[in-house]
């Protein structure tokens, strides 16, 4: 799965893609991520719980914002921060500033 999942701040989960560089499922309680995990991941419950799947490849909310960036050309700089903001990180200023990188190389770029 070329994606990170992770718990928000808020406590709800996300699904970070770490091909577009973006979120690609935000806000889903932990019976949608199961939901998502059974039939977009073949995930099969009879051999492991969620909870058990979790504690071995859930990453880090701060661990899986790192893979944000502008890779999408679809989410922008201004999104990709309000989306922070939405789900309750409170260090999204600061975070962008580090990564403002990636969206002015993708800039030049075009």
């Amino acid at each position: 799965m070329p994606g990170l999942i992770a718990k928000q701040p808020n406590g709800l989960y996300c699904r970070i893609s770490t091909v577009v560089e973006a979120p690609t499922h935000h806000d889903m309680t932990k019976e949608e991520l199961e939901y998502y995990l059974i039939n977009e991941r073949s995930l099969d419950i009879n051999l492991v719980t969620l909870d058990e799947w979790l504690a071995f490849y859930e990453v880090d909310f701060n661990v899986a914002i790192k893979q944000l960036g502008s890779g999408s050309g679809v989410l922008t700089f201004e999104d990709t921060k309000a989306w922070l903001i939405e789900v309750g990180y409170q260090h999204a200023d600061k975070f962008m500033e580090k990564i403002a990188y990636k969206w002015d190389e993708w800039e030049e770029g075009k």
